[in-house]
């Protein structure tokens, strides 16, 4: 039994950020313009496939983990929030910037902004959440709540 809504898509899913919103309608756009581009190393998916963040959802007797890919990026670049019993990740992946005389022939890393919004289980507490960056690996850490499921009511006699 999955704890967590997981969708696989390559539809863009929809967020609450108007600007976001633009942002990937625009993507999708400048896409299906260039599509007669093959540069061959994409193989048909989107940026905005490329850019989310993949995810490990994981639970123990205590805590929920949410582990995200985010390989090149700083702590400094990206934002954990909480809207709605939903967890939030956003950011920007900046591409690097060197000072020298090389040449650059090509790339195949991709730079941008990233959003990622994951449901959150009803006993999750979000009062005591954390998150940690290692490795490029973010985990944000999701205590869980007693919460009781089932309850007696008594019955009166009138």
């Amino acid at each position: 039994m999955s704890l967590f809504p997981i969708r696989r898509t390559q539809q863009t899913i929809d967020v609450r950020d108007p600007f976001i919103r633009l942002q990937n309608d625009m993507n999708q756009l400048f896409d299906s313009l260039t599509r007669t581009f093959n540069w061959g190393f994409h193989d048909g998916m989107t940026y905005d496939t490329l850019l989310t963040p993949a995810a490990d959802l994981v639970e123990d007797d205590a805590n929920y983990y949410v582990r995200f890919d985010v390989p090149g990026v700083d702590a400094k670049d990206m934002s954990v929030s909480l809207e709605d019993h939903t967890l939030i990740l956003s950011g920007e992946k900046q591409e690097e910037h060197r000072v020298n005389r090389a040449r650059m022939y090509g790339t195949e890393r991709i730079y941008g902004k990233f959003y990622r919004e994951i449901p959150l289980p009803q006993d999750a507490d979000t009062e005591h959440m954390r998150a940690s960056l290692k490795r490029g690996v973010l985990t944000v850490t999701v205590p869980k709540t007693a919460i009781r499921t089932s309850k007696s009511i008594p019955i009166e006699n009138e």
